[in-house]
C-alpha cells in the first residue's frame, strides 16, 4: 500500500440548515481541523446550486481539503425536522455515494469516518471501504429518513437486511439507534450484539449521561463533563472524531473515550459551529473525566 496521504478522511454528504453548511460529517471534519490535524479531508455529494454554499462552507471553517461528488439524481430536498417544538427548514442531498465516486487517494488515510447524514451510505458501500483500505474504519449511524410529507423522521422499521454486515473498526450510534439496530434498549447489550455483529469496538453515546465504550471485553462509562448546555446539536459528530484523533495514535479506547468527551463538552458550551478548542483545557477536563470512568 502507498504511504498514508491523510490523516482523517470524513464521507458523508452535509446539510444546509438556514444557508449555513451543517450535517454530521461537517462537524467532524471541523473538529478534526480545529484540533490542530492537518491532513484532513471530507468527501460530499452536492448538488450544482449549492456547491459555492459548500466550498464557501468548508473554507469558512478551515477544513483543509474538499472533494465534491457531483449530485446527479435528485440534487437537493427540502425537509423538515423538529427543532424545539417547531417546525424547521434544511436541505439535503439525498443521492448515494457509490464505490467509484470514491478517488483510490482518499484510500490512503490512517482513518475513515463514515458520517451520513441521510442513509446515502450504504452496506454495500461500507464492506467496499473496510476491504478496500488499511485504515481504521468509524461508522455514525444515521437512521433517519425523509417521509411521503417531506419530514424528517426515525426509522422505527430498521430491518435485519438493513444492518451493517462489514467488520468495522467501530460503531457510534446514540442509544435510540443502538436500540433501533439491535433490538436491546439496555445499552449494554446492544453494545455486545453490535461487537458480535459488525465491529472490533462500540461506542454508545448517552447524552448528558455520558458514553459507553466496549471493546468486547470490558465495558468503561465514560461520563460527560459536567457544563452549561447551549447547544448539543452536532455533539455525536464531534465526540467521534475527536475519539478517532486519538485513536489514530494507538492510545487505548478508554483514554480515546474520555478526550472525546471533553471536547464534545466543549462544542456543546457553544452555538452550532462557534466552537474553539484549547489544548489546557481540553486537558483539563479529559483528566477529570478520566478520574470517574467506571470499568465493569
Amino acid at each position: 500500500m502507498k504511504d498514508q496521504m491523510y490523516d482523517l478522511v470524513v464521507i458523508g454528504n452535509p446539510t444546509f440548515h438556514n444557508g449555513h453548511l451543517s450535517g454530521p460529517s461537517v462537524f467532524s471534519a471541523t473538529t478534526a481541523a480545529r484540533l490542530g490535524i492537518e491532513h484532513v479531508a471530507i468527501i460530499s455529494t452536492v448538488g450544482s446550486q449549492v456547491t459555492d454554499v459548500f466550498i464557501q462552507g468548508v473554507d469558512g471553517l478551515d477544513i483543509p481539503e474538499y472533494f465534491i461528488i457531483e449530485a446527479k439524481e435528485k440534487g437537493v430536498v427540502q425537509v423538515q425536522t423538529p427543532n424545539l417544538g417547531q417546525e424547521t427548514s434544511i436541505s439535503c442531498i439525498p443521492d448515494k455515494i457509490n464505490i467509484r465516486d470514491i478517488p483510490d487517494e482518499f484510500l490512503h488515510t490512517r482513518a475513515i469516518l463514515l458520517s451520513p447524514a441521510l442513509q446515502e451510505i450504504t452496506a454495500e458501500f461500507i464492506e467496499w471501504i473496510c476491504n478496500s483500505t488499511d485504515a481504521l474504519v468509524y461508522l455514525d449511524p444515521q437512521i433517519r429518513r425523509v417521509n411521503s410529507k417531506g419530514h424528517l423522521e426515525i426509522i422505527r422499521d430498521f430491518s435485519v437486511t438493513e444492518k451493517t454486515q462489514s467488520y468495522l473498526d467501530i460503531i457510534k450510534p446514540n442509544q435510540l439507534e443502538s436500540e433501533l439496530i439491535t433490538g436491546e434498549a439496555d445499552p449494554f447489550l446492544a453494545a455486545e450484539l453490535i461487537v458480535e455483529w459488525a465491529s472490533e469496538a462500540c461506542i454508545i453515546t448517552l447524552g448528558k449521561n455520558g458514553s459507553l465504550v466496549y471493546d468486547g471485553e470490558d465495558f468503561s462509562i465514560i461520563p460527560s463533563y459536567p457544563i452549561e448546555e447551549v447547544d448539543s446539536m452536532g455533539a455525536g459528530a464531534v465526540y467521534l472524531a475527536a475519539f478517532a484523533i486519538k485513536a489514530i495514535d494507538s492510545n487505548p479506547l478508554i483514554d480515546c473515550g474520555a478526550y472525546a468527551s471533553s471536547v464534545a463538552s466543549i462544542k456543546v458550551e457553544h452555538k452550532w459551529m462557534d466552537f474553539f478548542f484549547q489544548k489546557t483545557e481540553i486537558n483539563s477536563r479529559t483528566t477529570e473525566i478520566q478520574r470517574l470512568i467506571e470499568t465493569r
